[in-house]
């Protein structure tokens, strides 16, 4: 009996050790958060982007909010409860083969390394591509294509990982120098083309993407090497 209870005492640290692995992660801080941060969305951007140009080699409409540098709390309301990057892109289309794009997504996230399945749901005019890719650093890649609309969309979320939301941002968009005359928001690109390149750091007076009553400035600005964040080495 005592043998037994010794098995299920053993069994038992074992299962809380699963459940509360995640928890007991130590959360980095300062320059190590920044630094995990960046490695992680350049990670996700870079294989992303490698999708993007394999479905159609053009220009992405980047919508506000949806660039992806900027992090998210995993629990909404609750910064220091462990982040995660949101990433969304789209293109409007005039001819949309949806067999056709659907295969490119398939091949795109091959050649990014990754494995993908392909769901397909309604029928005819109305049917709806959906390319799915899951994997530990890029999370849940969708690519849907939407035939009848004339849209392709992409999107990425990460995995969640331990680290202060807020103070991430903070660092991300370099807002204690930024000053009130350009809102965050601006300062994101609003366009992803052939030739952009990732940014996890958005310091005051860098160009600005979107007029004030937020439609695109044209022509983009082109940024072919993002600026150097201060933090770390």
């Amino acid at each position: 009996m005592a043998a037994m209870r010794y098995a299920w005492a053993v069994v038992a640290a074992g299962l809380v050790l699963v459940m509360t692995g995640c928890a007991a992660q130590a959360a980095p801080e300062g320059d190590e958060l920044y630094r995990d941060g960046e490695k992680r969305y350049l990670t996700m951007a870079n294989t992303m982007h490698t999708v993007l140009m394999g479905v159609h080699e053009g220009v992405w409409d980047v919508p506000i909010g949806g660039y992806g540098a900027f992090p998210i709390a995993c629990d909404l309301g609750h910064a220091d409860d462990g982040y995660r990057f949101a990433y969304r892109r789209s293109v409007a289309l005039s001819d949309v083969d949806g067999q056709a794009l659907s295969d490119a997504a398939v091949k795109a996230f091959a050649d990014a390394g990754l494995e993908s399945e392909t769901a397909v749901y309604g029928e005819g005019d109305r049917a709806e591509w959906n390319v799915i890719a899951e994997d530990d650093a890029v999370g849940r890649a969708v690519v849907t294509i939407r035939p009848a609309e004339g849209t392709v969309t992409a999107s990425a979320d990460t995995p969640c990982t331990p680290g202060d939301s807020d103070a991430l941002s903070a660092m991300v968009g370099d807002d204690e120098n930024r000053g009130d005359d350009i809102l965050t928001w601006r300062s994101i690109p609003a366009t992803e083309g052939v030739d952009s390149v990732p940014q996890f750091y958005f310091p005051a007076g860098g160009p600005v993407y979107f007029n004030e009553d937020e439609s695109p400035v044209i022509p983009q600005p082109v940024v072919t090497d993002p600026p150097k964040a201060p933090y770390g080495s």
